[in-house]
Formats: structure tokens, C-alpha cells, sequence
């Protein structure tokens, strides 16, 4: 789901605005480098951002680069081969984001769109807490980055 703003100047120079959000359902795993035994595991819930956009326009197609913030949710999980599931943790992020794309107006009504995002959630201490009875609290470093493609049709509303 997203929304936005845009104007087009004189010329073909494109400024706006825009907001989205998604619901995910993205998950990753790596064992642990330092424990034996050990998998850590972690699953996108969701992923919202605010970018400013620039472009411009040839006829009907908009180039576009875009940047701003973003926020995502997250939960983690530790799992060992005796204990199963060890600890959990939960949180959202912030990082920045770049992108750049394109989008073609088939009408003045409907466009296409294509674009590649970069996000930068840098490296943060998480603090996982124990599953299992006589485990202390676990702080774990998640470096997170990501590359997203997203296509999809937009819908306009105005002038």
C-alpha cells in the first residue's frame, strides 16, 4: 500500500513525496560462527518508509531517483540442537533508504512502476531473552541491509 504527491514543472522535472507500508513475511537463518550448535534466525514482519522523489519526465515515462527513511519490524529467535528454540527477541528498526526507478503512464489515470530500493539498518545490539529456565539474557550484534525490487501499478486521484 502506498500514497503520494507529486508535481511536474515546466521542463519535465518531477518533485514529490511518498509514503508506504507492507506487511512481509521474510525469513533468514545462519548458524552461529562462535557457537557449535547454534542458529540464529530472523523473520521481516513488516516495512514502512518515507522518501522524497525526483525525476523526470519523457512523455509518459518518469526516471526516478528516491531517498528518505524507512522502519521495520522484526522478530529473532536463537535455536541449539538440545535446547529447540533458546531465545526471542523483537523490535523495529530505522534505517535510510536510496532507490531509483522508472514508471510509465499508460492513462492519466494509470502508471506502471519499477524501481530498486536500497536500505541501510546499520548494526544494532538486540537483547534476546531466554526460552528456557536457568538462561541468562543473551545481546546479540544484528547488522541488517537489504536490496528490495518492487513493481506495481498506481492509481491516480487529482490533477
Amino acid at each position: 500500500m502506498q500514497a503520494g504527491c507529486d508535481y511536474q514543472f515546466a521542463g519535465g522535472f518531477v518533485l514529490g513525496v511518498q509514503g508506504d507500508y507492507a506487511w512481509a513475511d521474510a525469513e533468514g537463518s545462519h548458524d552461529s560462527t562462535r557457537e557449535v550448535g547454534v542458529a540464529y534466525h530472523s523473520k521481516v514482519k513488516s516495512l514502512a518508509r518515507i522518501t522524497g522523489r525526483l525525476g523526470y519526465a519523457w512523455g509518459r515515462f518518469l526516471g526516478y531517483l528516491k531517498g528518505g527513511g524507512a522502519w521495520e519490524h522484526d522478530d529473532y529467535w536463537a535455536t541449539t540442537i538440545i535446547l529447540g528454540t533458546a531465545y526471542t527477541a523483537r523490535e523495529t528498526r530505522s534505517a535510510w533508504t536510496i532507490g531509483v526507478g522508472g514508471e510509465y503512464a499508460f492513462t492519466n489515470v494509470v502508471s506502471a512502476f519499477v524501481e530498486y530500493n536500497y536500505f541501510d539498518f546499520g548494526t544494532r545490539q538486540v537483547a534476546f531473552t531466554p526460552q528456557v529456565v536457568g538462561l541468562e539474557p543473551a545481546f546479540v550484534d544484528v547488522k541488517e541491509t537489504k536490496s528490495v525490487v518492487r513493481a506495481g501499478l498506481n492509481f491516480r486521484f487529482g490533477g
